[in-house]
């Protein structure tokens, strides 16, 4: 664990997830003048704060590119904060690793407010094997294929991680960590369609939750990270596979969110 004497830390967390707007959610935030955000998205470092726990290897843990190892670095980034503003960090990890960024939060953060932010888990399962394919330029596999070898254990690690399309989409047990962990009223989920449906909305609704002027208008005209191609319907050879995330992320919309499923997605 680390330690270090107390400096402007973050009032809140976007703890994720992937894919799912949590950059344009970075860059509609930064604009409001009582909120601070982190140069650097995806710091990380709550995550590498519990590492101990992370299911790495040593080797694989040394590899990743860890931005910000230290509290001090940590509280540098929001060092040119006034006492005033609140102070975000979004970083993804907190929730694919929610066990370990747990940990962190609770022994740096544990005021911090947690926003996290949901897309269906197989549309997002394929948005991201798209991205690895298109922009990064990883080897194209039919993604029938990819999911078969993740479920087979035999998962690409890229920088280390394991390149997970599935095992990031299993937010009902991240969450039930957190719900566990924190109380509830800290605590705020949305989806992915609000943002695309009414993203002016969605950051009113985040700025009530901080306690921040809910009447500012924040420029939400660009979606960064935005797909530069067509958006493609799921392969059908692939949604056997996918069936499995689906389920429990109905449940977690119906009985812990209170929200309609049949309003936002489709069954597989």
């Amino acid at each position: 664990m680390i330690h270090g004497a107390a400096g402007l830390r973050p009032t809140f967390l976007v703890i994720g997830a992937y894919k799912a707007g949590t950059t344009s959610i970075h860059h509609y935030l930064k604009q409001h003048p009582q909120v601070f955000m982190s140069q650097r998205k995806e710091i990380r470092f709550l995550t590498y704060a519990g590492h101990e726990r992370l299911p790495l290897s040593p080797v694989e843990f040394a590899s990743l590119p860890w931005p910000v190892q230290t509290l001090p670095a940590y509280e540098a980034l929001f060092a040119e904060a006034m006492e005033t503003q609140d102070r975000g960090d979004v970083s993804p990890s907190y929730l694919e690793y929610a066990e370990q960024s747990i940990i962190g939060i609770r022994a740096f953060v544990p005021e911090a407010k947690l926003i996290a932010i949901l897309r269906q888990p197989a549309d997002r399962a394929y948005s991201n094997h798209l991205f690895h394919v298109r922009v990064e330029q990883e080897e194209e596999l039919e993604f029938r294929s990819v999911l078969r070898f993740e479920a087979e254990g035999r998962v690409r690690r890229v920088n280390g991680l394991p390149r997970a399309n599935i095992a990031r989409g299993f937010y009902y047990e991240a969450l039930q960590c957190y719900f566990q962990a924190f109380p509830r009223e800290k605590i705020r989920v949305w989806l992915y369609e609000d943002l695309r449906a009414d993203a002016a909305g969605l950051m009113r609704k985040i700025f009530r939750f901080l306690a921040v002027d809910e009447t500012f208008t924040p420029d939400v005209s660009i979606r960064y990270n935005a797909a530069q191609w067509p958006r493609l319907p799921i392969p059908p050879t692939a949604t056997k596979r996918l069936r499995r995330l689906v389920g429990p992320f109905m449940r977690l919309l119906s009985k812990d969110l209170h929200r309609s499923a049949s309003k936002h997605y489709r069954t597989l």
